[in-house]
């Protein structure tokens, strides 16, 4: 049965190639196999790569800001579905308080690996959808937003290693160290790193088994799949990195900046984005992760906290703001967030 719903859904989209000789869109891809794939939240796409159906109806969506957000966005509250009106307001609150805000959200994994999610479609077909996430970046940027665009690197090293698990919704490993070291890259560049006290840390290859959270949840058995972390820790007492409150770096986000750093579901300990980019700057940065949406919780949890501590916001330099991409039409939609009391 399973291979006759697959094969229906692979002539679906490929009909028009046939038909009238032109190669889709990706987006229009994504769109018929959301709305042919079924009830599962989970898309099994090729060579065991795995893709989560909310991931596709987005890039489905097309552009998502301006007048097109009230198409493109799931949010319930129109009025918050733009998510530029938000994120440029945020910038400028932060920028109130001495606090520089990078946006780095990560690229849709289908984005990056369009010829996994069905036989047919070549990694050059989301083109056109890539570009989408460029045009909104240079939009963040005539309006002051210093953005974190991994998506050129990304598509660059698509093919050197597996830069997503294919079996989980996060990136790998190897994928995560690229954000971490884009990061830094624009942090060191900051005139007051230079006198921020640092300390040396190192890196141990650990081989893990995992069942990604997209194989738990499509209720198949299927294969753990093998990765490659690099745990890190302090060079002079061997202990791993722990959030500092008092950073002048706050990494916030999504699970994102969870993933191979909290254990348990989430995999390991000790080889995240929050402990590789606190190696690559020399010195623990100050986490707010959550595992819900990096976009509303993530915030609220940063504005409880500096509701909480008075003084918590003093000496603070930059904020990272990691999630996945696909909030950009996420059903909680852009709410206006204070930084502080």
């Amino acid at each position: 049965m399973k291979k006759r719903i697959n094969f229906l859904l692979f002539f679906l989209v490929f009909f028009t190639v046939a038909t009238l000789g032109a190669t889709p869109l990706f987006r229009e891809v994504c769109s018929e196999i959301v709305l042919n794939g079924g009830d599962s939240s989970v898309v099994k796409g090729v060579d065991g790569w795995l893709f989560l159906k909310d991931e596709l109806a987005h890039i489905s969506s097309g552009k998502f800001w301006g007048e097109d957000a009230l198409r493109a966005s799931r949010a319930k509250k129109r009025k918050i579905a733009d998510p530029l009106p938000e994120i440029i307001q945020y910038n400028k609150l932060l920028a109130d308080k001495g606090i520089t805000l990078y946006l780095m959200p990560v690229p849709p994994k289908a984005l990056i690996y369009p010829d996994k999610v069905t036989q047919g479609v070549d990694a050059a077909s989301a083109g056109e959808d890539q570009g989408l996430y460029r045009q909104f970046f240079d939009v963040l940027n005539q309006n002051g937003v210093k953005t974190l665009d991994l998506l050129p690197t990304l598509l660059k090293n698509r093919e050197k290693v597996n830069l997503y698990c294919k079996t989980d919704t996060h990136f790998s490993g190897q994928g995560l160290n690229y954000f971490a070291k884009a990061a830094a890259a624009q942090i060191q560049r900051e005139p007051w790193y230079k006198d921020v006290a640092k300390k040396e840390f190192t890196t141990t290859i650990q081989e893990v088994s995992i069942r990604g959270d997209l194989l738990q949840m499509s209720g198949e058995e299927g294969e753990s799949e093998g990765l490659q972390l690099s745990v890190v820790s302090e060079k002079e007492t061997g202990a791993q990195v722990e959030s500092e409150p008092k950073s002048s770096v706050i990494l916030l986000g999504d699970s994102h900046t969870l993933v191979f750093s909290a254990g348990g579901d989430l995999h390991a300990k000790g080889a995240g984005l929050f402990d590789h980019l606190s190696a690559e700057l020399g010195f623990a940065v100050d986490l707010l992760g959550v595992r819900g949406s990096g976009v509303t919780p993530a915030r609220i949890k940063f504005y409880q906290r500096s509701k909480k501590d008075g003084d918590y916001l003093n000496g603070k330099k930059v904020l990272i703001w990691c999630f996945t991409a696909r909030e950009f039409t996420g059903t909680g939609g852009w709410r206006a967030i204070p930084v502080a009391p």
